[in-house]
This record gives C-alpha cells, structure tokens and sequence, in this order.
C-alpha cells in the first residue's frame, strides 16, 4: 500500500510540475511557469526589491542580480534564487540555488522535484564527491565533501551540473565513504560546467571529482 501511495504522489507532483524537467535551457517564462512569479529581485549592487517597486521603478535605475521564489511541496517551503542572461522574458538561466527550509534527503529529491528526474537519471549523468568547492553560490555552512551530478550532454559550450551542499543529520561530512542516499541536502544550485573544466577534472585521472554510485 505505501509502494502505491508514494507512486500516486510522484505522479501527481510531476502532473502539477508544469514544465517536464529542470533546464538551464528554462527562461524567466518557464521558471514563472513552473515556480511562480517571483517575490523578490536582488539588484547588482546587492539591494533588494518588492516585485513592485521592481517593475515601478527598480528596473530603470539598476539591473537585476538574481529572482527570488517561494514555494511548498509536500508541505514543505523551498525559497530559490535565479540569475538570468537577461532581464527579458526569454532570458535564460544562468544559475537557479534552491533552498528548503529543512534538509531533505539525497533519496527524496526526486519526490520533492520531479523535474530534476531527467537530470538525474540522464544517460550521460555521472554522480560524483569532491574535496573541492563546487558552487560559489552556497550560502550555508559546507561540509569537507561536496557531492554533484554532471550531465554530460554537451549544451553550446557547457554541461549541466547540479551541486549539493550536504550534511549528515547536521553534522559535517569528511570522508567520501559517509556519502550515501540519507545524506541531507542543505541547499543545492543548477549551473553550468565548461568543457575544459570537466576534462581538467574528470577525464585526467584526477582525484578531484570521484565517481560514486548514483544514491538518488
């Protein structure tokens, strides 16, 4: 019974989700689309903005540094922050950081975003830890280990990567071994890695990214 109520759920969520799965290709229509008009804009010189003094004025004195959102799934709030190429419409995503308002596991991302199921089970999807900072955009207190998912699908001149900042009921992780699908993630951020980064990274018999199981 509770196989056939957690399928019904997923199935409802990823009915509701709008747009079929999390792009760097989305736009400012799309993520409106799938997320909900913005609340909130951070202008570039770091001040922030009601949707309405935004669009009033906001946007004739300063450009926008990022979009905020807010939502719930499955009761739970998410807020989100998205930089554009462009302040028009059809802008495209530069960097989406998502935020819960309490930890989620690395096993329950999919039940929370179903959007983010193709991403995740890409065929070109490689799953990996690093020691490394991943994201420059992590606002929450970092464990030693990062971990990430690289979509391998070449987009212009980038790949897809998804980077998690995670957590082990609180505490900080510092051995790759303690990864796992109950790890929790913190925040986590949808951006762009370039091709010669990746090969630096991943295709040089570096120890920089390794290679894990696929936890979610």
């Amino acid at each position: 019974m509770k196989r056939i109520v957690s399928a019904l759920i997923f199935t409802m969520l990823f009915t509701v989700a709008g747009v079929a799965s999390a792009s760097l290709e989305d736009t400012r229509a799309t993520i409106a689309q799938q997320y909900g008009d913005y609340r909130l804009v951070i202008d570039s010189d770091n001040q922030l903005w009601t949707k309405a003094d935004w669009e009033e004025k906001g946007y004739k004195k300063t450009k926008a540094g990022a979009y905020t959102y807010s939502f719930v799934r499955q009761g739970l709030h998410f807020s989100m922050e998205v930089m554009y190429d462009s302040d028009k419409p059809e802008g495209l995503v530069r960097i989406q950081r998502i935020t819960p308002d309490m930890p989620i596991k690395v096993k329950e991302l999919r039940q929370y975003f179903p959007e983010m199921v193709p991403l995740l089970e890409h065929p070109k999807a490689v799953p990996f830890v690093t020691f490394r900072s991943l994201s420059r955009q992590f606002q929450e207190l970092e464990s030693q280990v990062r971990m990430g998912v690289l979509v391998r699908e070449l987009k212009r001149d980038y790949f897809t990567m998804l980077a998690f900042n995670i957590q082990n009921e609180g505490r900080l992780i510092g051995q790759a071994e303690e990864v796992s699908g109950d790890t929790y993630i913190r925040e986590f951020t949808i951006e762009k890695a370039f091709r010669t980064a990746v090969h630096d990274k991943m295709d040089s018999n570096s120890p920089e990214w390794k290679k894990i199981k696929n936890f979610f």
